[in-house]
């Protein structure tokens, strides 16, 4: 890493993100997303500009670019973020994606940003590539905590992470907001919350950082929802994202209107989205959907007007109760929930949220009696060649002949059978029931949790 800290300038630039989230400024990024077509740097930055100036000139949001990291764009967010004007490079935020990269990629685009003066950069492990398992095993994947401990090793930038709170199964709720923890535990310094409509769970994960102490910046993704949206989101084409029966039933009706009518209604959910993300204590709002400058001052001023409208959580929370007509936004009745009392009361310091029931998951006989022999035949696997019981695994746990065994590290389930070769955690496209976004199967990190003998829900931190 040494490399990229010679490449860094003795005097650094200010850093106007990042102060004004210390400072508690609320702050509002728009999403930037480059094309995947064989376009030329120049070109992109020239059609872009004008939207960049227009966030640029919101001093009063500290307004920027959040910069999108796709792996079928032909520069990277770094590339691009270096093309635009230096005293504004900083009031941006870089995504920068392990999709595709290895360790040595993920170096050479720091060594961009770094050259360029640019420090705000977060980590994710990016959308799998291809749409099958035998295209994504191919991809090279860096996961999340490898690139934040890159960065951290430089010692040069402002590095973030993602998390994606709207889950309603205990598997896949403990089991991301688990990774989250090992994420901020290795060195993320603010949290970018994947996109999502149901603020009670947006109020669970804000109650879960201040639980365990994590008092960093948190930004909120809101998407400005379009009829196209809509029809992707419910075919399952976006990872992460879901829509509640009864949410769809809401936008159908407001389908049936006039464009201006539906238009207004989405402007009003965003402006109810920012002033309940505000209250419960995120830091701003990163939009996607935004793709000129028009449309940019039309979402500057209704953040402004949702700050200015909602003074306390009780008044936003009898509107929002209101305009959703006590919508269901969760995908179920039978839903778990992490603590009680959610989306009632703000973060009460003075009586600090308990959880719910205890958790039970619920394990098959043939699942139970499985996993038991495994913990017997294999519970000392680590230690032994991975050659070793190979054809047994390969029968019991669909062992995929890596070179060092982890069985007894991940509850005895083979973390290679996870297309994109995450070991630490799942990704954001879990889908709710607990499957694989890629694989016609359980994601294994859901699996691992339900397998798990000794259940630790994530209140604290020891």
């Amino acid at each position: 890493m040494s490399e990229i800290q010679l490449n860094i300038a003795l005097e650094k630039s200010s850093n106007p993100l990042r102060t004004a989230l210390g400072d508690g400024k609320f702050v509002f990024l728009a999403e930037c997303r480059l094309p995947e077509e064989n376009r030329s740097l120049e070109d992109t930055r020239s059609r872009i500009l004008p939207l960049a100036e227009k966030m640029w000139s919101f001093d009063d949001l500290c307004g920027g670019l959040a910069i999108n990291d796709l792996p079928g764009s032909v520069f990277s967010a770094a590339e691009f973020a270096a093309a635009l004007p230096e005293n504004f490079r900083n009031r941006n935020l870089c995504f920068l994606s392990g999709s595709g990269r290895n360790i040595s990629d993920i170096s050479k685009e720091l060594k961009i940003a770094a050259g360029a003066g640019i420090e705000n950069i977060a980590a994710v492990t990016g959308d799998a590539w291809g749409g099958n398992v035998r295209s994504c095993r191919a991809r090279t994947y860096t996961g999340t905590l490898d690139i934040l401990k890159t960065l951290q090793e430089s010692g040069s930038f402002w590095q973030g992470a993602t998390v994606n709170p709207y889950h309603y199964r205990a598997s896949t709720m403990i089991g991301s907001l688990n990774y989250f923890r090992k994420k901020l535990l290795s060195g993320a310094e603010f949290a970018i919350i994947q996109s999502g409509w149901d603020m009670l769970q947006t109020q669970t994960l804000l109650w879960y950082m201040l639980r365990n102490r994590f008092y960093l910046p948190t930004i909120m993704r809101i998407t400005l929802l379009t009829p196209d949206k809509i029809e992707k989101i419910v075919a399952g084409e976006v990872p992460g994202m879901r829509i509640s029966k009864d949410f769809r039933r809401q936008l159908e009706q407001e389908l049936c209107g006039s464009s201006a009518q539906f238009e207004a209604a989405q402007y009003r959910r965003l402006e109810l989205q920012v002033a309940g993300a505000r209250l419960m204590g995120a830091s701003g709002v990163l939009v996607n959907g935004i793709s000129f400058p028009g449309k940019a001052e039309i979402v500057a001023n209704r953040i402004r007007t949702a700050l200015d409208e909602f003074k306390s959580f009780e008044q936003w929370l009898d509107e929002y109760n209101h305009y959703q007509a006590e919508l269901e936004m969760s995908m179920s009745l039978n839903n778990f929930r992490l603590y009680d009392r959610v989306l009632r009361r703000p973060y009460p310091f003075d009586n600090p949220p308990t959880g719910t029931a205890p958790v039970k998951l619920e394990l098959s006989k043939g699942e139970r009696f499985k996993h038991r022999l495994c913990r017997k035949l294999f519970h000392n696997a680590d230690q032994h060649k991975a050659t070793r019981d190979r054809l047994l695994k390969k029968l019991l746990v669909s062992c995929r002949s890596c070179d060092h065994c982890r069985l007894p590290q991940h509850e005895f389930v083979c973390v290679e059978n996870c297309p994109k070769r995450l070991d630490e955690g799942p990704c954001g496209g879990v889908k709710e029931n607990g499957m694989c976004e890629i694989a016609n199967a359980e994601c294994v990190h859901s699996k691992i949790v339900r397998f798990s003998s000794d259940i630790k829900l994530p209140f604290d931190l020891e």
